[in-house]
């Protein structure tokens, strides 16, 4: 689903100190790159899935970035699959080519031999690391990606 069928058959009206304007139909969407993008999606994004949220920073929105922690591959096929009837009751779709997942070993929770993360058929690829924010999240807990991709921008 494109952003602008949102706006299928939406009509709204404008209202200043002289009252309210006649009823319009809202034929467009936001513009790709305009500043109130990222706020507006946020907002619309906490309101469709406030009750399937967990806390932060287990859960945390940004923009048109979701992250999710948890303890274990089933528990992240299990979220993933809350998330995406969630969203999809709504019109929405999780982007399967842009969701993939960190492994990090922090705790002494055990390997799930055999345990691929996915979301309905297909695979969700595992990265090693990746930049969220700035700052660059390894999945071995080290720092040294980070500090070199700092480095290499200037800090």
């Amino acid at each position: 689903m494109a952003i602008n069928d949102m706006y299928d058959g939406a009509k709204t009206h404008v209202r200043n100190v002289g009252g309210d304007s006649q009823p319009f139909s809202v034929v467009m969407g936001l513009y790709q790159g305009f500043t109130f993008n990222p706020f507006s999606f946020a907002l619309a994004m906490d309101a469709l899935t406030h009750h399937i949220q967990g806390e932060v920073p287990w859960c945390m929105l940004f923009a048109d970035d979701i992250v999710q922690i948890y303890e274990t591959r089933g528990d992240v096929n299990g979220r993933l699959e809350v998330w995406r009837q969630a969203l999809e009751s709504k019109g929405f779709e999780l982007n399967r080519t842009k969701t993939e997942y960190l492994e990090c070993k922090f705790s002494d929770v055990s390997e799930e031999a055999g345990v691929e993360v996915r979301l309905d058929s297909q695979v969700i690829p595992k990265r090693e690391s990746f930049k969220y924010l700035g700052p660059i999240i390894q999945g071995d807990g080290e720092i040294g990606g980070d500090v070199t991709d700092r480095i290499g921008v200037g800090g």
